[in-house]
């Protein structure tokens, strides 16, 4: 088998309970934060941790000198803001403007705490900012009041990345940060160099984009700071193992990605309510293993050439003879 040469990580959620609105004790026993890194680092090609702020530790530093133990890397905090009912109306784009603060101030803690473990960046997902009804939201004030809270993130600290994720829906019927070309337009309009963005594969799937295309959007700008890798079938966020539904979407995805020479973390966002956590992993980082290889052999084969051509059926018709069967 191949090897893998990219910087893949995992969050600890294939060891939770896993909870949803129907089974509210968890579909697993779950484990404690001790084990759940003992499991992600006994995973061979898994080398970092993405991880949530707050989280078990209060002190980054303690966080960090668990992870490091492990042997691994802490490849992204992930900012809590949408855990809490206090956000329920939003957080960046809530009318409250108390509320907006204790949103921009949360995430003024993830970055200090990012700094203190060594985090690459902070992951920023806004997802309670956004509507179910047709007036209910005041998208003129929502959107000033989403750009002065960033843009006063953005100031906090020059030096330490802010990652944001785009989502189409859930738990909002309408999610402001909805798509990748939304957020690149928010992204480009604050202009500051730390903030880009952070390109879930599933998520751009179920805003009814090609994700290859949207990385590619993304790089072009130079935004492009992090990737989170699953699959769904377009119609919700199911968070399944990469090429479950969309096989060549992958191999598009990851031979852009590689021909743009995306060098920051892929990390596996996957909710196995139903599925044992290890095989989860393990079939994911074997997808990512194919991936990359396909790629590395299309970007041999020159197929741009190809592509320039309008001849992408030869490219597809190559892809298939690669099964030796």
């Amino acid at each position: 088998m191949c090897s893998i040469d990219i910087k893949l990580a995992s969050n600890v959620v294939p060891f939770m309970q896993m909870r949803d609105r129907f089974v509210s004790g968890g579909y697993n026993k779950g484990y404690e934060l001790e084990k759940q890194l003992e499991f992600i680092a006994s995973l061979e090609g898994i080398t970092g941790v993405a991880y949530g702020w707050p989280c078990q530790y209060d002190d980054p530093a303690e966080l960090k000198m668990v992870v490091d133990n492990h042997g691994l890397k802490i490849a992204t905090l992930d900012t809590d803001i949408y855990t809490e009912a206090r956000f329920k109306h939003g957080s960046f784009s809530s009318r409250d403007p108390k509320i907006r603060r204790a949103a921009i101030e949360q995430t003024k803690k993830a970055i200090d705490a990012a700094v203190a473990c060594g985090a690459p960046d902070v992951n920023l997902w806004p997802g309670h900012d956004g509507f179910e009804y047709p007036f209910q939201g005041h998208y003129d004030d929502a959107w000033k009041y989403i750009e002065e809270c960033l843009l006063e993130i953005a100031e906090y600290n020059p030096d330490l990345p802010v990652s944001i994720e785009p989502k189409c829906k859930e738990p909002r019927a309408n999610n402001y940060f909805a798509n990748t070309g939304k957020v690149l337009m928010l992204v480009n309009k604050i202009n500051r160099p730390n903030v880009g963005i952070t390109l879930d594969f599933g998520h751009s799937l179920a805003a009814l984009e090609n994700p290859a295309e949207s990385a590619v959007l993304a790089m072009r700008e130079k935004r492009l700071r992090q990737i989170h890798i699953n699959d769904n079938y377009r119609d919700w966020d199911h968070d399944l193992v990469p090429g479950s539904a969309t096989v060549w979407e992958h191999v598009e995805f990851f031979y852009w990605l590689k021909k743009m020479n995306y060098d920051g973390w892929f990390c596996i966002d996957i909710y196995p309510y139903r599925n044992e956590g290890r095989k989860v992993l393990e079939n994911t980082v074997n997808v990512c293993k194919k991936c990359c290889a396909i790629a590395d052999k299309l970007i041999e084969m020159n197929i741009e050439d190809i592509m320039r051509t309008g001849d992408h059926l030869d490219i597809l018709n190559n892809l298939w003879n690669m099964f030796d069967i």
